[in-house]
């Protein structure tokens, strides 16, 4: 299995923007993602797990797929996007 990492930004109404949040390592099963469109997929699947599991709060997040060296340099940009998080309640 390979690691990727999700770099996450929060958007904050009073600056108007992203502002750094979390670092994300995600274990990627086989076969991987191959083109963009199905990593921005991957990485939305993830996201929802991720912030589910540790109740972050509803709104917009920015998010890049990357692959890192060991040291924590960026090696290859896989995809990035914007995603919205809403916590989902029952009825």
């Amino acid at each position: 299995m390979e690691t990727v990492w999700l770099d996450v930004q929060m958007w904050t109404g009073l600056r108007g923007n992203f502002h750094p949040f979390k670092d994300v390592a995600c274990e990627v099963g086989d076969p991987a993602p191959s083109i963009a469109g199905e990593w921005q997929q991957w990485a939305d699947s993830y996201l929802s797990a991720v912030a589910q599991q540790e109740a972050w709060q509803p709104g917009r997040y920015a998010y890049s797929a990357e692959r890192r060296d060991d040291d924590g340099h960026i090696l290859e940009v896989l995809t990035r996007g914007q995603w919205e998080w809403t916590t989902r309640r029952p009825v």
